[in-house]
């Protein structure tokens, strides 16, 4: 038996010296197009390549290399392989435009980029005026490397010869994640090797994973790679803890029910809205997905109609709600159901075992009481060390120990914890604070709304109203008076909302979450 690990690095040898014939990771190759199933040996060696070659390129110890692909067998290849030579890994939101994607590049000062060559133009026009920048592009075989001055991903999967050693240690950093940016640019959280590795042994133990020798878990997402739920609870738990990972290579419900079959997946990962679409599939009876056991989710809250039809349909799965920040590594609480106990839906419950400490505090930083709505605040080995060149920003979210989230919670009797709303996304209508999620679950009781946000929008008399956005369930025909009314007997006056409007869809960020941002920008 190995040591116990401190750094990524020694996440990935532990698993090859305890179980180096254990099927790995199984994921689509961006060159080849086909399904490739890696032994922790194997994937070893393929990792050793790619970073000899990267340490042939220049990149070094504390270099910073961007990554802007989709998912596949090479984010694995590329992320472990910077890591051992002991580089940061920063990830790029795909979605990203070239104007926004350079802006990453030079707050983190990146140096190098691997990336996809569908992302070529993205990447040219955003380096246009970096100096000394190093691409390399993952390209399918056969197809031509782009940009022309792109180096191809291949040649550092070719590499021969021996990788010499680098000493990696706790502290050094490891990650640097962008915020989505709510408040202006997005800020860089840098997370340390020792930030990840709690965060995996944390994430595991949250959802209930043992290391075992004698079998063990098939976990199934689709998030993408450059998520913190990707990145950082899906990729360290799975390397702290050694099971097998099955990477979709993006979010098509029937390939994903589809790979649940031939897999025979355990636990699945992913938002409410996926876990929706999976269940509202017009062929899902078409495929086994019995080997089931785990439903393990994030993002947005669990409407108690889905988890219904998550319970008739797998009786025997254990459903976990995770709730976290990119901030925390992305820790926080979990909240455990079974279909014989449903007890504390709602809530977000309780700190992920065994070093989170979670609190709620007024505005000056003292405890509230039993049911008393407060700022969410977080302690533990993965919050993170700070944002990049963000002194101020560091120090208004960091206070004495306590990564502040900008969240508004409250806790019962039973120590379980209940998310109220961001602070920013709080609406004061006369003077009275009004909670968009309070609304938005009086809203999803109605059979006929599929989804919805509520918004705050500006009033020359009261400084804020409510604005609820609503979509139908198909073949549903309910007028936005009829939704207003149903709301009078669950709602105080000041809280329900006066312009309710039906709109075919809403926007979502890449984790499943309503885009608030954009629904402000768009109707307010």
């Amino acid at each position: 038996m190995s040591t116990i690990p401190t750094t990524i690095p020694e996440m990935l040898d532990r698993n090859v010296q305890d179980c180096p014939e254990r099927e790995a990771l199984v994921a689509v190759s961006c060159e080849s197009g086909s399904w490739l199933r890696h032994t922790w040996r194997e994937l070893d060696n393929i990792v050793s390549r790619v970073a000899l070659g990267l340490l042939e390129k220049g990149v070094h110890k504390g270099s910073r290399v961007a990554f802007m692909q989709t998912n596949c067998a090479e984010c694995f290849y590329t992320y472990l392989a910077v890591h051992k030579i002991g580089a940061n890994f920063v990830p790029i939101n795909i979605m990203l435009v070239a104007r926004e994607v350079e802006y990453v590049l030079r707050n983190s000062d990146a140096k190098f980029v691997v990336a996809g060559a569908d992302f070529s133009q993205v990447i040219e026009k955003a380096g246009s005026e970096i100096q000394d920048l190093t691409v390399f592009c993952i390209h399918k075989e056969g197809a031509p490397v782009a940009p022309e001055t792109a180096l191809s991903f291949s040649i550092l999967l070719n590499s021969t010869g021996k990788l010499p050693d680098t000493v990696v240690s706790e502290g050094d950093v490891a990650d640097v994640l962008y915020t989505s940016g709510t408040t202006g640019q997005p800020k860089g959280v840098i997370l340390t090797h020792g930030n990840k590795v709690a965060n995996g042994r944390m994430a595991g133990a949250a959802l209930d994973i043992v290391r075992s020798h004698y079998g063990c878990e098939r976990s199934q997402a689709s998030f993408p790679f450059f998520t913190s739920a990707s990145v950082s609870t899906a990729a360290m738990s799975w390397l702290y803890y050694g099971y097998t990972f099955i990477q979709d290579p993006r979010f098509d419900v029937e390939d994903i029910l589809r790979t649940i079959q031939r897999e025979k997946t355990t636990r699945y990962v992913g938002s409410p809205s996926m876990i929706k679409f999976m269940l509202s599939h017009s062929k899902i009876d078409e495929y086994d997905t019995s080997s089931l056991r785990s439903l393990s989710y994030g993002g947005s809250a669990m409407p108690e109609d889905l988890l219904s039809r998550i319970f008739d349909r797998w009786p025997r799965v254990t459903t976990y709600d995770l709730y976290g920040l990119t901030e925390a590594g992305p820790g926080g609480t979990r909240l455990r159901m079974m279909a014989s106990d449903r007890s504390k839906l709602g809530s977000i419950g309780t700190p992920w075992p065994p070093d989170q400490e979670v609190r709620v505090v007024d505005l000056e930083g003292r405890d509230v009481g039993v049911g008393e709505v407060g700022e969410i605040i977080i302690k533990g080995p993965n919050v993170m060390k700070e944002y990049l060149a963000n002194e101020s920003a560091t120090a208004q979210a960091l206070k004495n120990g306590w990564l502040h989230s900008g969240d508004l919670g409250y806790f019962d009797e039973d120590g379980y914890f209940y998310y109220a709303d961001r602070i920013k996304d709080m609406i004061v209508r006369g003077g009275h604070n009004v909670y968009p999620v309070e609304v938005e679950n009086v809203l999803y009781e109605h059979p006929g709304v599929r989804q919805c946000a509520v918004v705050g929008k500006p009033h020359p008399m009261l400084g804020e109203d409510v604005l609820a956005l609503v979509v139908l369930q198909e073949g549903f025909e309910v007028a936005a008076e009829e939704l207003i009314a149903f709301c009078e007997d669950k709602l105080a006056v000041y809280k329900r909302p006066r312009d309710l409007r039906i709109v075919d869809q809403l926007p979502l960020t890449s984790m499943g979450k309503m885009d608030k941002k954009k629904l402000r920008s768009h109707y307010c």
